[in-house]
C-alpha cells in the first residue's frame, strides 16, 4: 500500500490574518524549507495545501462568496473574481518560494477539477490528479472559489478540497495522512496546553475548550478542522495538528514520529 502525506500550511502560519495581504515571512520561510527537505528525502507522496489567510478571506468577508453569487448584481461577479484574484495571489507566492527551493511545485486550481452543489462536492474529475501523482512533482492545492450549480460559485476550504481529495486516494488504495501545519502548538485546551489526542469518544468533552481562528476566516477556524478530521478518522485517516514555526518539527514528525505538542486526531 503507498502512503501519501497531505500537508495543509495554515493561513494563521504565513499570513497575518488581522492585516490584509499580509505576509508572515519568516514563518513562510521555516515552511518551505521543511517542505522541501522533505520532498528531497521522504519515501512518501506529497500533496502540499495552504489557506488563503489574510489574502482570500479578507476579500471573501467583504463580499460573502462563500454564501453565492448572485449573477444579477454586478458587484457580486466582480467581488467573487476578486476573492479568486487574492487566493491564487498567494498561491503563486508559495509557488514561487518551492521553485527557489529546487521544489517541483505545481498548482492543481481547485475550481478546475472540483464542482459543488449548494456548497458540498457535487462532481470531481480525478484523472489529471492521478496522473500528477506518478510524477516527480509537487501538487499544491489551495482554498478557492469552485462553482456551484445551484449557487453558482462557492468557496472551499483548504480543509474541504484536502479532505475530498483524501477520500479518493483511499478509495484508490492509499494509505493517507494529514498533517495540519498551523501557529499553534496543536489544538489548545482552555489552559493554553496541547490537547494530545481527540478522538470522536471525548470531542463533546474537549470541543468547547477549542478556540476558533485569530482574525477574519469565512471557513470555520480550529472547531471546522478538527470536525472534519474526525470525519476523516471514520476512514481510517490519521490526521495531525502540529507546529508548522519551529524549524524541524514537520520533519520530525514525519520521519521519526515525534510527537511533541502535537495534537493526533483518530
Amino acid at each position: 500500500m503507498d502512503s501519501i502525506v497531505l500537508i495543509k500550511i495554515g493561513g494563521s502560519l504565513i499570513t497575518d490574518k488581522t492585516k490584509p495581504f499580509s505576509l508572515e515571512e519568516e514563518n513562510l520561510d521555516v515552511i518551505v524549507d521543511e517542505v522541501a527537505y522533505l520532498f528531497g528525502k521522504a519515501d512518501f507522496k506529497m500533496i502540499l495545501g495552504h489557506g488563503s489567510g489574510s489574502f482570500g478571506h479578507t476579500v471573501a468577508a467583504k463580499y460573502q462568496t462563500q454564501n453565492g453569487v448572485d449573477v444579477e448584481d454586478g458587484s457580486k461577479v466582480l467581488g467573487m473574481a476578486k476573492v479568486k484574484e487574492a487566493a491564487t495571489r498567494l498561491n503563486q507566492i508559495v509557488i514561487r518560494r518551492l521553485l527557489d527551493k529546487g521544489v517541483a511545485a505545481v498548482t492543481l486550481h481547485p475550481d478546475s477539477f472540483m464542482v459543488a452543489e449548494d456548497k458540498k462536492l457535487k462532481m470531481a474529475f480525478w484523472r489529471g490528479l492521478n496522473h500528477v501523482l506518478g510524477m516527480p512533482v509537487l501538487p499544491v492545492v489551495y482554498g478557492d472559489v469552485i462553482w456551484d450549480d445551484k449557487l453558482k460559485a462557492t468557496i472551499f476550504s483548504t480543509e474541504k478540497v484536502l479532505a475530498e481529495i483524501a477520500r479518493l486516494l483511499v478509495e484508490e488504495g492509499y494509505k493517507v495522512e494529514i498533517v495540519h501545519c498551523g501557529a499553534t502548538e496543536g489544538v489548545y485546551d482552555d489552559k493554553g496546553k496541547t490537547i494530545p489526542l481527540i478522538t470522536l469518544d471525548n470531542f463533546e468533552e474537549v470541543k468547547n475548550m477549542i478556540g476558533g481562528s485569530a482574525g477574519v476566516d469565512v471557513t470555520g477556524g480550529m472547531v471546522h478542522k478538527v470536525k472534519t478530521s474526525l470525519e476523516l478518522a471514520k476512514l481510517g485517516i490519521v490526521s495531525y495538528i502540529t507546529d508548522g514555526v519551529t524549524k524541524g518539527s514537520l520533519r520530525r514528525l514525519l520521519l521519526e514520529g515525534v510527537m511533541e505538542k502535537t495534537t493526533k486526531i483518530s
